[in-house]
């Protein structure tokens, strides 16, 4: 009886390889854990090294798969399931894990940065106004996440905390700005990596019609405005249009009567770029009997100055003080009778677009006349009284 042997083939093949050149090499190719091996090697020896390595390497990990606990093998299967439908595999999942989550595990928490960022803005000499606003929208922000690293919120999360339907769209934008500065203080201490605010849409806010006062309103105002210790801060709202924030910081060095200008410096103004107000002859007239050579033009803090703002509408026959009516309505004004966008935004410290499209058409230049015109009273002696006129 003869007996023939059947010679097993290794795995993986070893091929020769032939070139047009005549010459020869020695390829191994397979599969290994879904990847391609095709490599090429002069000589068979080469070849046969390679086959025997990836021999081992399969053997061997295939021998681990088999030592490895019961609960951990439960685990990867599950996990190849979940990764099934975004064909990924679990090494590449682990390795997107560990440098996305696991590598800022041991960053501050929220509440931590916050506490940074806000102390800063400090040190950063940054304004009274802007850091308390800051760390009030972000301490509420803390409230919600302040126990967690902000590589850890999802971006589901955030948009439905941005999203609050219980504030208006401009609350919302405001919100999303201060959270998006503290994705970014993050990302440049290596706290997180992309900021995830940044890409979550804002609502659109729409623009509220500038609250004015009338030129009768106006001169009840400036009528009633010297019994509250406000004529300055009136009467430089209104003719000159600077904002609160600057009149609250304005000192009366800047006020130059003389030469009919205000020196809005960089410590003043909002945005700290220096500007030069014109005095124009209405609020020249005002100016005359009250300004002074130094100090503060407004010597109410915040808090008093409101109250009398409140006390002094009620006097001049308003129901309520209109929100930043004094600049809006010299904005107004002003366009109305110099139809001029760029000027008054220069005066103003903004844009012309923004000039054009706020305050465009909300007062005729008949209006526009009047206000203007607007001047204080004298008896026959010449002296300053109460009552007020509009020049005809």
């Amino acid at each position: 009886m003869t007996t023939t042997k059947t010679k097993t083939k290794l795995w993986p093949p070893i091929h020769e390889l032939s070139y047009t050149n005549g010459k020869t090499a020695w390829q191994v190719a397979c599969m290994v854990n879904g990847q391609r091996i095709r490599e090429a090697y002069p000589t068979k020896k080469e070849a046969e090294d390679r086959a025997t390595e990836i021999r081992n390497q399969v053997e061997n990990e295939g021998r681990a798969a088999f030592t490895m606990p019961t609960a951990v093998r439960v685990e990867a299967t599950k996990a190849i399931a979940l990764l099934k439908p975004h064909n990924a595999s679990i090494t590449e999942a682990v390795e997107h894990y560990v440098e996305h989550v696991l590598k800022y595990r041991t960053a501050p928490t929220v509440s931590e940065i916050v506490k940074l960022l806000v102390a800063e803005a400090e040190g950063n000499k940054r304004r009274d106004r802007t850091v308390k606003d800051l760390r009030m929208r972000l301490e509420q922000f803390a409230k919600s996440f302040g126990d967690r690293q902000l590589a850890s919120i999802t971006r589901e999360e955030l948009t439905a905390w941005l999203n609050d339907p219980t504030l208006s769209a401009r609350s919302r934008i405001n919100y999303a700005v201060k959270v998006s500065q503290l994705y970014n203080f993050a990302i440049r201490n290596g706290w997180a990596e992309y900021n995830i605010a940044a890409s979550i849409p804002r609502p659109t806010a729409e623009d509220a019609e500038p609250e004015i006062f009338t030129a009768d309103q106006a001169a009840r105002l400036l009528e009633h405005a010297a019994e509250y210790e406000l004529l300055p801060y009136v009467a430089i709202g209104l003719f000159a249009g600077l904002r609160s924030a600057e009149l609250l910081r304005l000192d009366w060095s800047a006020v130059k009567l003389a030469e009919r200008s205000i020196i809005i410096g960089a410590n003043v103004a909002k945005k700290r770029s220096r500007r030069v107000v014109e005095i124009n002859d209405t609020l020249a007239a005002w100016l005359a009997s009250c300004t002074k050579r130094k100090g503060m033009v407004v010597e109410h803090d915040q808090r008093t100055l409101y109250k009398r703002l409140t006390e002094l509408a009620t006097a001049a026959g308003l129901e309520k003080w209109q929100d930043n009516g004094l600049r809006h309505s010299c904005a107004s004004y002003s366009l109305a009778l110099t139809g001029d966008a760029v000027k008054v935004a220069y005066q103003l410290g903004n844009s012309a677009d923004m000039i054009h499209r706020h305050y465009k058409a909300l007062v005729t230049a008949a209006d526009a006349k009047r206000f203007f015109e607007l001047r204080p009273a004298a008896d026959e002696a010449g002296n300053k009284i109460v009552p007020m006129v509009a020049n005809s």
